[in-house]
């Protein structure tokens, strides 16, 4: 039995399926109680369906369909009005160029992963062009020995986190 079918068996035999965050609540007539075990091996895709089911066909805000997408509590957000944040990111990775270059600093390949890039062991980045940016930053700072602008990195692990988002640079010497 699939979660569509016994959710529909459920309703049909009188019950009531609701979701309170991750959990499920049911009122559930005697006769249909012998659905709480299967109910308990497709409870993730129960939710799943139930989820989809909260999600209003219009906007509320702009009146119109939209294309929704689930925040991390479940809850659907209007992604016209409310652009997924990790779209938005990899869109702007998609069309941005190369940020101005640091006086000293000499691109030399820019091909910027595709969001999320996980940064060495301990690091995910969801938004490559600020990270870039930032980085870039740190590194003229680090260059010009001001240290705790640079984040306390050095300048080869300034242009390490650069090449493992695709970006590769080249400190000139003077």
């Amino acid at each position: 039995m699939t979660a569509p079918e016994l959710i529909q068996t459920i309703e049909a035999a009188g019950g009531v399926l609701t979701l309170t965050g991750d959990r499920i609540r049911y009122k559930l007539p005697e006769e249909a109680a012998p659905l709480v075990e299967i109910l308990r091996k497709h409870r993730e895709e129960v939710i799943r369906v139930l989820r989809e089911r909260e999600r209003p066909a219009r906007c509320s805000v702009h009146g119109a369909k939209a294309t929704w997408w689930a925040r991390p509590d479940g809850s659907w957000v209007c992604g016209h009005c409310y652009p997924d944040p990790l779209t938005a990111a990899v869109e702007e990775t998609d069309l941005g160029g190369p940020p101005p270059m640091p006086e000293g600093i000499r691109l030399l390949a820019w091909a910027p992963e595709r969001p999320p890039v996980a940064i060495e062991t301990w690091a995910i980045v969801n938004d490559v062009s600020q990270f870039i940016g930032t980085t870039l930053e740190q590194l003229r700072s680090a260059i010009v020995g001001e240290n705790w602008l640079a984040g306390n990195w050095s300048v080869r692990e300034l242009v390490e986190r650069l090449e493992q988002v695709g970006v590769r640079v080249e400190v000139m010497t003077r």
